[in-house]
Protein backbone atom coordinates (compact mmCIF):
# COMPACT_ATOMS: atom_id res chain seq x y z
CA UNK A 1 0.00 0.00 0.00
CA UNK A 2 1.26 3.47 -0.68
CA UNK A 3 0.93 7.06 0.42
CA UNK A 4 0.48 10.15 -1.95
CA UNK A 5 2.90 12.61 -1.49
CA UNK A 6 1.42 16.45 -1.85
CA UNK A 7 3.94 16.29 -5.12
CA UNK A 8 2.04 13.15 -6.08
CA UNK A 9 4.80 11.19 -6.12
CA UNK A 10 3.65 7.57 -4.21
CA UNK A 11 5.60 6.51 -0.86
CA UNK A 12 5.45 3.26 0.96
CA UNK A 13 3.32 3.21 3.90
CA UNK A 14 4.80 3.11 7.63
CA UNK A 15 2.51 1.82 9.93
CA UNK A 16 4.67 1.72 12.80
CA UNK A 17 5.54 5.49 12.31
CA UNK A 18 2.13 6.79 11.63
CA UNK A 19 0.51 5.14 14.52
CA UNK A 20 3.82 6.33 16.74
CA UNK A 21 2.81 9.98 15.03
CA UNK A 22 -0.97 9.46 15.36
CA UNK A 23 0.05 8.96 19.51
CA UNK A 24 2.53 11.59 19.76
CA UNK A 25 -0.67 13.71 18.52
CA UNK A 26 -2.66 12.82 20.76
CA UNK A 27 -0.19 13.12 23.96
CA UNK A 28 0.28 16.43 23.32
CA UNK A 29 -3.30 16.85 23.09
CA UNK A 30 -4.03 15.87 26.34
CA UNK A 31 -4.39 18.52 28.99
CA UNK A 32 -1.40 18.42 31.73
CA UNK A 33 -4.35 16.99 34.19
CA UNK A 34 -4.81 14.17 32.40
CA UNK A 35 -0.78 13.46 31.63
CA UNK A 36 0.05 13.94 35.31
CA UNK A 37 -3.16 11.35 36.42
CA UNK A 38 -1.82 9.06 33.77
CA UNK A 39 1.65 9.43 35.21
CA UNK A 40 0.38 8.71 38.75
CA UNK A 41 -1.68 6.08 37.91
CA UNK A 42 1.24 3.78 35.72
CA UNK A 43 3.74 4.66 38.28
CA UNK A 44 1.09 3.07 41.45
CA UNK A 45 0.07 0.13 39.48
CA UNK A 46 4.52 -0.42 39.05
CA UNK A 47 4.67 -0.12 42.20
CA UNK A 48 1.57 -2.50 43.17
CA UNK A 49 2.87 -4.74 40.66
CA UNK A 50 6.32 -4.93 42.58
CA UNK A 51 4.80 -4.14 46.04
CA UNK A 52 8.19 -6.50 47.90
CA UNK A 53 10.48 -4.94 45.77
CA UNK A 54 8.76 -1.11 47.00
CA UNK A 55 8.67 -2.72 50.52
CA UNK A 56 12.44 -3.52 50.67
CA UNK A 57 13.18 0.03 48.97
CA UNK A 58 11.41 1.68 51.91
CA UNK A 59 12.89 -0.75 54.36
CA UNK A 60 16.97 0.61 53.42
CA UNK A 61 15.25 3.96 53.30
CA UNK A 62 13.96 3.18 57.24
CA UNK A 63 16.77 1.37 58.02
CA UNK A 64 18.96 4.60 57.24
CA UNK A 65 16.60 7.02 59.29
CA UNK A 66 15.49 5.06 62.28
CA UNK A 67 19.16 5.24 64.36
CA UNK A 68 19.80 8.89 62.89
CA UNK A 69 16.66 9.77 64.22
CA UNK A 70 16.97 8.26 67.44
CA UNK A 71 20.56 9.55 67.85
CA UNK A 72 19.49 12.97 67.18
CA UNK A 73 16.52 12.45 69.18
CA UNK A 74 18.86 12.06 72.02
CA UNK A 75 20.64 15.16 71.26
CA UNK A 76 17.45 16.96 71.56
CA UNK A 77 16.35 15.18 74.68
CA UNK A 78 19.58 14.63 76.89
CA UNK A 79 21.57 17.58 75.97
CA UNK A 80 18.47 19.51 75.29
CA UNK A 81 17.27 18.88 78.41
CA UNK A 82 20.63 19.88 80.48
CA UNK A 83 20.55 22.97 78.10
CA UNK A 84 17.18 23.70 78.89
CA UNK A 85 17.85 23.27 82.41
CA UNK A 86 20.92 25.32 82.66
CA UNK A 87 18.58 28.07 80.97
CA UNK A 88 15.99 27.52 83.79
CA UNK A 89 18.82 28.54 86.42
CA UNK A 90 19.02 31.93 87.33
CA UNK A 91 22.04 31.19 88.68
CA UNK A 92 23.62 30.19 85.55
CA UNK A 93 23.07 33.39 83.16
CA UNK A 94 24.28 35.40 86.43
CA UNK A 95 27.06 37.92 85.58
CA UNK A 96 28.09 39.22 89.29
CA UNK A 97 31.02 41.63 89.55
CA UNK A 98 34.23 41.25 90.64
CA UNK A 99 35.49 42.62 93.91
CA UNK A 100 35.06 46.02 95.38
CA UNK A 101 36.81 48.89 93.64
CA UNK A 102 36.07 51.64 93.34
CA UNK A 103 33.61 51.36 89.83
CA UNK A 104 30.58 53.45 90.41
CA UNK A 105 27.31 52.53 87.91
CA UNK A 106 24.82 55.45 87.80
CA UNK A 107 21.33 55.55 86.38
CA UNK A 108 22.58 56.14 82.85
CA UNK A 109 24.82 53.11 82.93
CA UNK A 110 21.96 50.96 83.61
CA UNK A 111 20.11 52.57 81.33
CA UNK A 112 22.35 51.76 78.65
CA UNK A 113 23.02 48.31 79.67
CA UNK A 114 19.18 47.35 79.53
CA UNK A 115 19.56 47.95 75.55
CA UNK A 116 21.51 45.33 75.13
CA UNK A 117 20.19 42.48 73.35
CA UNK A 118 22.23 40.10 75.58
CA UNK A 119 20.12 41.39 78.66
CA UNK A 120 17.43 40.19 80.77
CA UNK A 121 17.59 42.37 83.77
CA UNK A 122 19.98 44.36 85.59
CA UNK A 123 19.34 46.62 88.40
CA UNK A 124 21.67 48.53 91.25
CA UNK A 125 22.75 46.89 94.46
CA UNK A 126 24.06 48.79 97.61
CA UNK A 127 27.23 47.08 99.23
CA UNK A 128 27.41 43.59 100.02
CA UNK A 129 28.15 43.84 103.37
CA UNK A 130 25.73 46.57 104.41
CA UNK A 131 22.85 43.74 102.70
CA UNK A 132 23.77 41.27 105.45
CA UNK A 133 21.29 40.88 108.43
CA UNK A 134 19.93 38.94 110.73
CA UNK A 135 16.35 37.94 111.30
CA UNK A 136 14.28 36.14 113.85
CA UNK A 137 10.77 35.14 114.40
CA UNK A 138 8.53 33.72 117.49
CA UNK A 139 9.16 29.85 116.14
CA UNK A 140 13.15 29.51 116.14
CA UNK A 141 15.57 29.38 118.70
CA UNK A 142 17.55 31.87 116.35
CA UNK A 143 17.85 34.56 114.26
CA UNK A 144 19.11 33.11 110.44
CA UNK A 145 21.57 35.60 108.89
CA UNK A 146 20.40 36.01 105.35
CA UNK A 147 21.62 38.23 101.99
CA UNK A 148 19.09 40.82 101.24
CA UNK A 149 18.94 41.44 97.33
CA UNK A 150 17.43 44.32 95.47
CA UNK A 151 14.27 43.13 92.94
CA UNK A 152 11.78 44.41 90.85
CA UNK A 153 9.85 42.98 87.93
CA UNK A 154 11.41 41.13 85.62
CA UNK A 155 13.98 39.17 88.15
CA UNK A 156 14.60 35.47 87.43
CA UNK A 157 14.21 34.92 90.99
CA UNK A 158 10.94 36.16 91.23
CA UNK A 159 9.60 32.94 89.02
CA UNK A 160 5.60 33.92 89.11
CA UNK A 161 5.98 36.03 92.39
CA UNK A 162 5.39 40.01 92.92
CA UNK A 163 7.60 42.22 93.63
CA UNK A 164 7.81 43.17 97.29
CA UNK A 165 7.44 46.23 98.33
CA UNK A 166 7.96 48.44 101.26
CA UNK A 167 8.92 46.56 104.44
CA UNK A 168 7.49 43.41 102.30
CA UNK A 169 10.49 40.34 101.67
CA UNK A 170 10.55 37.04 99.72
CA UNK A 171 12.25 34.65 101.53
CA UNK A 172 14.19 31.44 100.42
CA UNK A 173 12.86 28.08 101.02
CA UNK A 174 16.40 27.55 102.98
CA UNK A 175 15.95 30.64 105.60
CA UNK A 176 12.21 30.15 105.78
CA UNK A 177 12.34 26.55 107.10
CA UNK A 178 15.39 27.93 109.40
CA UNK A 179 12.85 30.32 110.92
CA UNK A 180 10.00 28.18 110.78
CA UNK A 181 7.55 30.71 108.65
CA UNK A 182 5.44 30.97 105.87
CA UNK A 183 3.92 33.47 103.72
CA UNK A 184 1.91 36.12 105.37
CA UNK A 185 4.04 36.23 108.65
CA UNK A 186 5.94 38.46 110.40
CA UNK A 187 10.04 38.82 110.86
CA UNK A 188 12.04 40.90 112.88
CA UNK A 189 15.05 42.11 111.28
CA UNK A 190 17.79 43.39 113.78
CA UNK A 191 20.09 45.93 112.80
CA UNK A 192 23.16 47.34 114.82
CA UNK A 193 26.08 50.04 114.06
CA UNK A 194 28.74 52.36 115.55
CA UNK A 195 28.16 55.94 115.74
CA UNK A 196 30.48 58.36 117.62
CA UNK A 197 32.21 55.56 119.65
CA UNK A 198 28.60 53.57 121.08
CA UNK A 199 26.52 50.91 119.60
CA UNK A 200 23.10 51.52 118.33
CA UNK A 201 20.56 49.01 117.89
CA UNK A 202 17.74 49.04 115.94
CA UNK A 203 14.29 46.50 115.04
CA UNK A 204 12.28 46.76 112.35
CA UNK A 205 9.10 44.62 111.44
CA UNK A 206 9.05 42.75 107.39
CA UNK A 207 6.15 41.10 106.21
CA UNK A 208 6.93 37.69 104.28
CA UNK A 209 5.40 38.07 101.10
CA UNK A 210 5.80 34.65 99.78
CA UNK A 211 8.34 31.91 99.99
CA UNK A 212 10.54 31.19 96.75
CA UNK A 213 11.22 27.46 96.05
CA UNK A 214 14.87 26.03 95.95
CA UNK A 215 15.10 25.90 92.18
CA UNK A 216 14.58 29.59 92.09
CA UNK A 217 17.05 30.59 95.39
CA UNK A 218 18.77 28.17 96.96
CA UNK A 219 20.79 30.19 99.79
CA UNK A 220 20.22 31.88 103.06
CA UNK A 221 18.77 34.98 101.06
CA UNK A 222 15.69 37.09 101.03
CA UNK A 223 14.55 39.46 98.09
CA UNK A 224 13.29 43.03 98.71
CA UNK A 225 12.93 46.62 97.37
CA UNK A 226 15.88 48.68 96.18
CA UNK A 227 14.64 51.23 98.77
CA UNK A 228 14.42 48.69 101.57
CA UNK A 229 18.15 48.15 101.29
CA UNK A 230 19.44 52.08 100.60
CA UNK A 231 17.27 52.70 104.03
CA UNK A 232 19.63 49.90 105.63
CA UNK A 233 22.67 50.88 103.99
CA UNK A 234 22.09 54.05 105.30
CA UNK A 235 21.22 53.62 108.76
CA UNK A 236 24.40 51.65 108.98
CA UNK A 237 26.28 54.48 107.97
CA UNK A 238 25.29 56.52 110.34
CA UNK A 239 22.50 58.15 108.92
CA UNK A 240 18.54 58.92 110.31
CA UNK A 241 16.11 56.70 109.03
CA UNK A 242 12.45 57.52 109.78
CA UNK A 243 11.14 53.90 109.44
CA UNK A 244 14.07 52.66 111.43
CA UNK A 245 13.17 54.57 114.71
CA UNK A 246 14.44 57.54 114.13
CA UNK A 247 18.22 58.90 115.34
CA UNK A 248 21.35 59.30 113.32
CA UNK A 249 23.22 62.53 111.58
CA UNK A 250 20.67 63.79 109.32
CA UNK A 251 18.63 62.41 106.60
CA UNK A 252 20.81 60.47 104.34
CA UNK A 253 21.78 61.75 100.51
CA UNK A 254 20.42 61.47 97.57
CA UNK A 255 21.82 57.78 96.21
CA UNK A 256 23.65 58.72 92.79
CA UNK A 257 25.44 55.47 92.09
CA UNK A 258 25.91 52.03 93.23
CA UNK A 259 28.91 49.82 94.05
CA UNK A 260 27.42 47.04 92.55
CA UNK A 261 24.16 45.23 90.37
CA UNK A 262 22.54 42.02 89.43
CA UNK A 263 22.70 41.49 85.98
CA UNK A 264 20.85 38.55 84.07
CA UNK A 265 21.43 36.98 80.29
CA UNK A 266 18.99 36.11 78.66
CA UNK A 267 20.15 32.69 78.30
CA UNK A 268 23.69 31.04 78.79
CA UNK A 269 24.56 31.01 75.24
CA UNK A 270 24.82 35.22 75.50
CA UNK A 271 26.53 34.96 79.12
CA UNK A 272 30.24 34.46 77.17
CA UNK A 273 29.16 37.68 74.81
CA UNK A 274 28.00 40.10 78.03
CA UNK A 275 30.74 39.28 80.22
CA UNK A 276 32.89 40.24 77.14
CA UNK A 277 30.95 43.65 76.57
CA UNK A 278 31.51 44.60 80.47
CA UNK A 279 34.93 44.19 80.16
CA UNK A 280 35.25 46.51 77.06
CA UNK A 281 34.22 48.99 79.69
CA UNK A 282 36.82 48.02 82.30
CA UNK A 283 33.83 46.00 84.41
CA UNK A 284 35.26 42.29 85.25
CA UNK A 285 32.68 39.57 86.26
CA UNK A 286 32.34 36.05 87.51
CA UNK A 287 30.30 33.92 85.39
CA UNK A 288 29.68 30.43 85.40
CA UNK A 289 31.32 30.46 81.51
CA UNK A 290 33.40 27.50 82.48
CA UNK A 291 30.35 25.11 82.97
CA UNK A 292 28.05 26.42 80.17
CA UNK A 293 30.85 25.79 77.84
CA UNK A 294 31.30 22.13 78.71
CA UNK A 295 27.78 21.80 78.52
CA UNK A 296 27.48 23.83 75.14
CA UNK A 297 31.01 21.86 73.88
CA UNK A 298 28.98 18.23 74.45
CA UNK A 299 26.47 19.61 72.30
CA UNK A 300 28.52 20.64 69.47
CA UNK A 301 30.86 17.31 69.99
CA UNK A 302 28.12 14.88 69.48
CA UNK A 303 26.64 16.69 66.46
CA UNK A 304 29.75 16.71 64.67
CA UNK A 305 29.52 12.91 65.36
CA UNK A 306 26.07 12.67 64.03
CA UNK A 307 27.36 14.64 60.92
CA UNK A 308 29.85 12.18 60.05
CA UNK A 309 27.39 8.72 60.72
CA UNK A 310 24.91 10.41 59.05
CA UNK A 311 26.65 11.07 56.56
CA UNK A 312 27.82 7.34 56.10
CA UNK A 313 24.32 6.02 56.52
CA UNK A 314 23.18 8.29 53.27
CA UNK A 315 25.80 7.63 51.57
CA UNK A 316 24.72 3.83 51.90
CA UNK A 317 21.18 4.42 51.02
CA UNK A 318 21.80 6.66 47.91
CA UNK A 319 24.24 3.15 46.84
CA UNK A 320 21.58 1.01 47.65
CA UNK A 321 19.06 2.61 46.18
CA UNK A 322 20.73 3.90 42.77
CA UNK A 323 21.80 0.06 42.39
CA UNK A 324 17.55 -0.67 42.53
CA UNK A 325 16.96 1.90 39.79
CA UNK A 326 20.22 0.69 37.74
CA UNK A 327 18.39 -2.56 37.71
CA UNK A 328 14.77 -1.67 37.45
CA UNK A 329 15.92 0.51 34.10
CA UNK A 330 17.54 -2.30 32.64
CA UNK A 331 14.56 -4.95 33.09
CA UNK A 332 12.12 -2.42 31.71
CA UNK A 333 14.16 -1.12 28.54
CA UNK A 334 11.53 -2.69 26.66
CA UNK A 335 8.97 -0.80 28.29
CA UNK A 336 10.23 2.66 28.56
CA UNK A 337 10.58 2.04 25.07
CA UNK A 338 7.29 1.71 24.07
CA UNK A 339 6.16 4.43 26.12
CA UNK A 340 8.36 6.69 24.43
CA UNK A 341 7.86 5.20 21.10
CA UNK A 342 3.88 6.41 22.15
CA UNK A 343 5.21 9.96 22.27
CA UNK A 344 5.75 10.41 25.63
CA UNK A 345 8.94 12.86 26.30
CA UNK A 346 12.07 13.04 28.37
CA UNK A 347 10.22 14.93 31.37
CA UNK A 348 7.78 12.48 31.25
CA UNK A 349 9.79 9.45 31.72
CA UNK A 350 12.15 11.23 33.97
CA UNK A 351 9.11 12.03 36.45
CA UNK A 352 7.72 8.27 36.70
CA UNK A 353 10.44 6.96 38.35
CA UNK A 354 10.41 10.18 40.53
CA UNK A 355 6.63 9.66 41.32
CA UNK A 356 7.43 6.34 42.37
CA UNK A 357 10.29 7.19 44.45
CA UNK A 358 8.49 10.11 46.33
CA UNK A 359 5.76 6.88 47.25
CA UNK A 360 8.45 4.67 48.57
CA UNK A 361 10.72 7.89 50.40
CA UNK A 362 7.36 8.27 52.10
CA UNK A 363 6.75 4.72 53.18
CA UNK A 364 9.93 4.39 54.34
CA UNK A 365 9.97 7.80 56.82
CA UNK A 366 6.44 6.64 58.19
CA UNK A 367 7.97 3.03 58.92
CA UNK A 368 11.30 4.59 60.29
CA UNK A 369 8.95 6.88 62.51
CA UNK A 370 7.36 4.31 63.92
CA UNK A 371 10.63 2.06 64.79
CA UNK A 372 12.03 5.63 66.42
CA UNK A 373 9.02 5.70 68.27
CA UNK A 374 8.79 1.99 69.78
CA UNK A 375 13.11 2.80 70.54
CA UNK A 376 12.26 6.10 71.86
CA UNK A 377 9.27 5.17 74.70
CA UNK A 378 11.77 2.12 75.79
CA UNK A 379 14.90 4.31 75.97
CA UNK A 380 12.52 7.01 78.17
CA UNK A 381 11.08 4.12 80.28
CA UNK A 382 14.80 3.46 81.11
CA UNK A 383 15.68 6.27 82.01
CA UNK A 384 12.12 8.13 83.82
CA UNK A 385 13.98 7.83 87.39
CA UNK A 386 16.58 10.36 85.96
CA UNK A 387 14.10 12.94 84.42
CA UNK A 388 12.16 16.07 85.91
CA UNK A 389 8.24 16.39 85.12
CA UNK A 390 7.74 16.81 80.80
CA UNK A 391 11.71 16.11 80.16
CA UNK A 392 12.47 13.11 77.79
CA UNK A 393 16.07 11.00 77.13
CA UNK A 394 14.30 11.23 73.61
CA UNK A 395 12.69 13.93 71.68
CA UNK A 396 11.85 14.62 67.83
CA UNK A 397 9.99 17.27 67.42
CA UNK A 398 7.27 17.71 64.85
CA UNK A 399 9.62 19.84 62.83
CA UNK A 400 12.62 17.86 63.27
CA UNK A 401 10.41 14.68 62.00
CA UNK A 402 9.20 17.07 58.53
CA UNK A 403 12.66 17.66 58.17
CA UNK A 404 13.65 13.65 58.31
CA UNK A 405 10.73 12.65 56.02
CA UNK A 406 11.70 15.56 53.56
CA UNK A 407 15.38 13.86 53.67
CA UNK A 408 13.54 10.85 52.86
CA UNK A 409 12.76 11.98 49.68
CA UNK A 410 15.56 13.50 48.43
CA UNK A 411 17.35 10.69 49.24
CA UNK A 412 14.74 8.42 46.89
CA UNK A 413 14.59 11.25 44.74
CA UNK A 414 18.22 11.81 43.32
CA UNK A 415 18.75 8.04 42.47
CA UNK A 416 15.40 8.11 40.51
CA UNK A 417 16.25 11.06 38.81
CA UNK A 418 19.12 8.71 37.38
CA UNK A 419 17.33 5.81 36.72
CA UNK A 420 15.06 8.09 34.78
CA UNK A 421 17.40 10.01 33.21
CA UNK A 422 19.03 6.62 31.40
CA UNK A 423 15.58 5.24 30.81
CA UNK A 424 15.07 8.77 28.78
CA UNK A 425 18.08 7.53 26.83
CA UNK A 426 16.70 4.09 25.55
CA UNK A 427 16.61 3.86 21.94
CA UNK A 428 12.78 2.58 21.18
CA UNK A 429 13.79 0.43 17.68
CA UNK A 430 16.71 -1.07 19.26
CA UNK A 431 15.30 -2.10 22.08
CA UNK A 432 11.54 -3.74 20.32
CA UNK A 433 13.88 -4.98 17.60
CA UNK A 434 16.16 -6.96 19.70
CA UNK A 435 12.94 -8.24 21.45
Amino acid sequence: MTQARPSGKPVPYDGMRVAAADARRRTAAGTPRLRLAQLLRLSFSDLWHERWLTFCAACVLAATLAPLGTLWGLERGVIGALIERQDRDPLMRQLLPEGAGGKRFDAAWFEHVRTWPETSFVMPNTRAIANQVDLFSTAADAPARVDLLPTAAGDPLLGAARPPEGSTILLSATAARQLGVRAGQTVRMALERQREGRAEQTAVDLQLAGVLPAEQLDSRAALASLSLLESVQSWRDGYEVADFGGGGSGPPPRTEAYPLFRLYATSIREVESLAARLEAEGVSTHTQVREIAATLGLQRNLRVVLALVGGIAVAGALVALSALQFSTVRRKRREYALLKLTGHGRGWLIALPCAGAVVVAIAGGLLALCFHAVTAAAINLHFAAHLAVNESAVRLPAGDAAVGLLAAVVISVLPALWGGWRASKVEAADELRDN
